[in-house]
């Protein structure tokens, strides 16, 4: 009698462990990156502390029964701040651009929409959270707004807003390598921020190409 009670406590005290193997890694990611300046010419060069913050979400999209192969499908937010010594000055009607360093501080700021498409490599299993990961794609990214703004030695501040002169369209470049929730993160944008077309007073142009590097944090 007592041995029976035994073992059916004993079944009592089991608790059963579910595995799901048919997990997903859809994500929450959040970055925040230093932005480099490649390819400047005619002295255009970096100032300040340019830097970059974007948030989204990745849907994670398996594809073989390992799950450590996806492709990942999203969309996200960005808020890019870079600053050349490019100024800007109202000539009339018209936007004159030049290349100097007569201000303190140049600002040039932009809220972007961004949609990321990825391969999703890692060593992820149905019971492991923390694992390696590399994760390479390709982005397309439209401007919602832009602003530039200019702070003399005086104190006084110059600010321009919704400049025809940027691109309002982009495609980038990007990988995250890392392990858990940090991760390093590289994106390279194919087009430079200003159009073609755009010329400075005395006829150059303001051709450069945005480059990030940062972390990447990945939240489930």
């Amino acid at each position: 009698m007592l041995s029976c009670s035994l073992f059916a406590q004993q079944e009592d005290d089991e608790v059963e462990i579910y595995i799901d193997d048919h997990y997903l890694e859809d994500q929450f990611y959040l970055g925040i990156q230093y932005n480099f300046l490649l390819g400047t010419k005619n002295g255009i060069e970096n100032t300040g502390v340019p830097f970059s913050i974007e948030t989204g979400f990745i849907k994670d999209i398996p594809l073989n029964r390992a799950r450590n192969k996806a492709l990942g499908i999203g969309i996200g937010y960005n808020f890019d701040v870079l600053r050349p010594n490019i100024a800007i000055t109202k000539n009339g009607d018209d936007l004159v651009y030049n290349i100097n360093n007569n201000y303190s501080r140049y600002d040039y700021s932009s809220h972007n929409l961004e949609f990321p498409i990825e391969y999703r490599w890692r060593t992820s299993t149905p019971t492991n959270d923390s694992f390696w990961r590399i994760y390479s794609g390709a982005s397309f990214v439209y401007n919602l707004s832009n602003s530039a703004s200019f702070d003399d030695n005086s104190g006084n501040t110059t600010k321009f807003t919704n400049l025809s002169a940027f691109n309002s369209t982009n495609f980038t470049l990007y990988t995250s390598i890392g392990f858990g929730t940090w991760n390093f993160h590289v994106k390279y944008y194919l087009n430079p921020p200003f159009k073609d077309s755009v010329r400075t007073e005395t006829g150059e142009k303001l051709s450069f190409n945005q480059l990030k590097v940062g972390v990447m944090f990945y939240i489930l």
